[in-house]
């Protein structure tokens, strides 16, 4: 291998190896977006769900759930929609019926 062939091989051995780099932090950079996209739907899910805790109880019967289901929902861990969970409550109670 000739001084100009070994030259070569090394740029292209960077240009990969650049290419790579910028490519996992492309990688790296969307996924964090997505990630904080994702933390801001469920904070804002989890506002609008807050709006019934206080409700008066017909508000609820209404809905087909109870006070203390709504209370136990707002306590959920963030990653989980509270609305969702009251949802399945709601269609268990009504199998019942």
């Amino acid at each position: 291998m000739t001084s100009l062939e070994f030259h070569s091989s090394q740029r292209r051995a960077r240009s990969l190896l650049t290419a790579a780099l910028a490519e996992a932090a492309v990688g790296w950079a969307h996924r964090a977006i997505h990630a904080v996209v994702e933390w801001r739907r469920q904070r804002r899910d989890r506002a609008a769900f807050q709006q019934l805790i206080g409700k008066e109880d017909w508000v609820y019967r209404d809905m087909g759930i109870h006070r203390g289901d709504v209370e136990w929902a707002s306590h959920l861990p963030l990653h989980i929609n509270a609305a969702q969970e009251l949802e399945k409550l709601r269609a268990r109670y009504n199998m019942g019926r």
